[in-house]
């Protein structure tokens, strides 16, 4: 599954709740295209989730995925951040093992 690391949490948290949508907002990832070499991902704000997209949810932040995007991010580590202007960077990485 997906990770949040507590950057992305405040992230998405601070962009919804800046957001003039519902308290079920929360930053939804899909995949635009799919190819032999991988998937295409967006990412937005949205109202709700829509029907079979996975549900993250951790200290007020939610995050929904497609079910293309949940398969191929499910070994992934989403962080982010604001730059200068206050949009939102978001990065995906490998998980680190813990020794």
């Amino acid at each position: 599954m997906l990770v949040l690391t507590p950057t992305a949490v405040e992230v998405v948290s601070a962009i919804t709740a800046a957001s003039s949508l519902p308290d079920a907002a929360g930053l939804r990832i899909a995949a635009e295209e799919v190819s032999p070499e991988g998937a295409n991902l967006a990412a937005g704000l949205v109202n709700c989730p829509q029907d079979g997209d996975q549900v993250l949810a951790q200290r007020g932040a939610r995050v929904y995925l497609d079910q293309t995007a949940a398969r191929y991010l499910d070994d992934k580590v989403l962080t982010a951040e604001l730059d200068a202007d206050g949009r939102p960077r978001f990065r995906l990485s490998e998980p680190t093992s813990q020794a």
